[in-house]
């Protein structure tokens, strides 16, 4: 892969997308890394690595901040070769449907779809006029495995699994591929519960959940979105990869 490449990656101040920034950077490539938060730990991981990155703060559930973002990165450096959108939430929870409220479907599914469906809108036009591009989307085990609290979380994950699957027909005459990778329970923030008292110990039951009874890395799930994402994974497009410790399994 050459490595003038110019990889955009949200959702990377912290957790997998950080980890994934980080990893694309190992190989050469420059690194757009977007978030609403803070990124200056991931520029310093990368930076202190010898690679190459562009930091952009952007709130992903606005069509117009989405639409200026990709317009600067197009002027500065001729257009996106990788998008991966890892930018996520779960909102609130756990809280059963009634507990919940418009504000915070409006969250949940802003963040995890809308900002999937503005940032693949805007890095298309982009990929179209160049007849290649590679988009990976990170889903979640829960678009196929029910988990009772995290109700929009699993509608928002599922609704990025279908998303994906028919851009991805849509664009492959293009020269588009586009696919999705379905992290199980990983040891990052995203597993702490952030309301009421929780009578078990998430990160326990979760471990258990899984044939291989742990929590995944950061780490691991980058590398096998980065090999999905680049040109060695050049028959992939469409496909649906879990990476959950065997949890879908048992």
């Amino acid at each position: 892969m050459p490595a003038s490449k110019t990889i955009v990656v949200t959702g990377a101040a912290s957790g997998i997308g950080q980890a994934i920034a980080v990893r694309a950077s190992h190989d050469g490539h420059r690194v757009v890394i977007v978030d609403i938060c803070d990124q200056d730990d991931t520029a310093s991981r990368i930076k202190v690595d010898g690679g190459t990155s562009v930091a952009k703060t952007c709130d992903l559930r606005d069509a117009v901040a989405v639409g200026k973002l990709f317009a600067e990165i197009e002027q500065a450096h001729g257009g996106v070769d990788i998008l991966i959108n890892c930018a996520g939430t779960m909102g609130k929870w756990p809280l059963t449907l009634s507990e919940t409220t418009a504000q915070g479907f409006d969250e949940v599914f802003g963040v995890n779809m809308k900002g999937t469906y503005l940032c693949c809108r805007e890095a298309i036009a982009s990929m179209r006029s160049r007849g290649r591009g590679s988009i990976v989307n990170i889903g979640s085990e829960l678009a196929f495995k029910a988990a009772p609290g995290a109700t929009l979380y699993c509608a928002a994950k599922a609704a990025v699994v279908q998303f994906s699957r028919a851009l991805a027909v849509e664009e492959a005459p293009n020269g588009i591929r586009v696919n999705t990778v379905c992290p199980g329970p990983v040891d990052t923030n995203l597993l702490n519960p952030t309301v009421g008292a929780v009578p078990v110990d998430i990160a326990a039951q979760s471990c258990e959940q899984t044939a291989l009874k742990r929590l995944g890395t950061a780490q691991e799930i980058a590398e096998v979105v980065w090999f999905i994402a680049n040109d060695k994974a050049s028959y992939m497009t469409g496909a649906v990869v879990p990476v959950d410790g065997g949890a879908l399994a048992t």
